[in-house]
């Protein structure tokens, strides 16, 4: 493993996401895109009517600034990063985006994790209700990230794109809408909608890593 430190600067990359109201995406993103830049970060941030996701890296102090400044704000004053040390950034530019939702799905139902989600559980409640015969496990992956790894026994649904989730849903887990299901991804944005549209589909046992 490289000793960045001994290196000199020591850069940070931060992968974030939070459900919440934003009520101007567009001036909000040009201010925050402003906000990125003042402080020399690079990366791709997305902003929606439902919220925020982004992954950005820059130098420790900058990264330091940033996650303050978020945490400053009441809306995400609760944000999650998650950091890893690189040896210099890994993006080339600083991106803002606005999008309709923060991961595509286009569901005919609500599927705005603000409005509810499934039960959330950690990794010690998930592995007792694995254990049961009655639960069903769905991976909510990319199939390339399937194959990197999943849990034994989990779904892969049959699907390219993640907006493709609701017609698997309905043609497959229709008559299931009582039992326990259990629903993981890579970093947990992609079961936030997942769960909060099959809540809205009338499944009464949903829970998510």
């Amino acid at each position: 493993m490289t000793d960045v430190s001994s290196q000199g600067t020591v850069y940070n990359v931060l992968l974030y996401y939070q459900f919440v109201p934003i009520q101007y995406p567009a001036a909000f993103a040009s201010q925050h895109l402003t906000f990125c830049r003042g402080l020399g970060l690079r990366g791709r941030i997305l902003v929606s009517p439902e919220g925020l996701n982004g992954t950005v890296s820059g130098t420790q102090e900058a990264c330091r600034a940033y996650m303050d400044a978020l945490h400053a704000d009441p809306r995400f004053a609760e944000m999650t990063f998650k950091v890893d040390e690189v040896e210099d950034h890994v993006f080339r530019k600083m991106f803002v985006r606005v999008k309709e939702e923060l991961v595509t799905f286009r569901a005919d139902l609500d599927s705005n994790p603000i409005h509810g989600t499934g039960t959330y559980l950690e990794p010690a409640e998930w592995l007792e209700l694995m254990k049961r015969d009655d639960v069903i496990v769905v991976a909510g992956r990319t199939d390339y990230e399937y194959d990197v790894g999943h849990f034994r026994g989990a779904i892969r649904p049959d699907t390219e794109s993640f907006r493709e989730f609701p017609e698997w849903i309905n043609e497959h887990l229709a008559d299931k809408k009582d039992a326990p299901i259990l629903t993981y991804c890579t970093g947990g944005i992609r079961c936030e909608k997942l769960t909060a549209y099959m809540k809205n589909a009338g499944f009464s046992n949903v829970f998510q890593l």
